[in-house]
């Protein structure tokens, strides 16, 4: 004989119960822009004392690599959680590149350096100006297998090298001081306005289940 429906709700309710509670918010920009603002001052500051060779209580290098590291997730999870708007996203920003020598054997970089082997393997006498959409800088950034800082040059002006690890077998990210913070600048102040999340069918139509659409204005 099945439960009476007044028996089977309580059942269910009871059942919840043992589940425990889950409490939790909507994501907020502000919780990955605090973090990068304060790691485009660390990374500027830094830069600054290793151009300068300034004597200070720390090596400004480790410094510097640890705040792309971080700099790099912030502008990771500001895109992964849509707190950015979908236009930035698409809007390929400008950088500099300096590439690969063409006549050179390339030479494998010491595992344990940051910026080994650059001379013999990059064109160090100029760069290209190129445009990537704003993940691919993050991406780049978060998994550097290049960190260095360039100064006296007499082709290319002082600034950060970066490069991922995959990318760095065919060219560099070059960054003057206010380029880098000109990449920074731009996740700080794109500012979402309009949020819409729903289910679409296969057929774009709006139903209460299917596949998940987000939009951000």
């Amino acid at each position: 004989m099945s439960p009476e429906p007044n028996e089977g709700i309580e059942k269910r309710i009871n059942e919840a119960r043992k589940l425990g509670h889950v409490s939790s918010s909507e994501w907020q920009s502000y919780t990955w822009k605090n973090e990068l603002s304060e790691q485009r001052r660390r990374i500027i500051t830094h830069l600054g004392e290793a151009l300068a060779e300034e004597e200070t209580d720390y090596n400004p290098y480790h410094m510097l690599e640890r705040a792309v590291g971080v700099a790099a997730i912030c502008m990771r999870r500001l895109i992964e959680c849509r707190l950015v708007t979908d236009r930035f996203c698409t809007t390929p920003l400008e950088v500099h590149e300096i590439m690969r020598k063409k006549d050179a054997e390339w030479r494998e970089p010491f595992v344990s350096r940051t910026a080994s082997g650059i001379y013999n393997n990059y064109d160090m006498t100029v760069r290209k100006l190129g445009r990537v959409q704003p993940k691919t800088i993050s991406d780049k950034m978060l998994h550097a297998r290049v960190i260095g800082v360039l100064s006296g040059s007499d082709y290319l002006p002082d600034g950060l090298l970066v490069a991922s690890d995959t990318q760095s077998k065919n060219q560099l990210f070059h960054f003057s001081p206010c380029e880098i913070a000109g990449i920074f600048d731009a996740f700080l102040e794109d500012k979402v306005r309009q949020v819409s999340d729903g289910y679409l069918d296969q057929d774009g139509q709006f139903l209460g289940t299917g596949k998940v659409f987000a939009t951000r204005k």
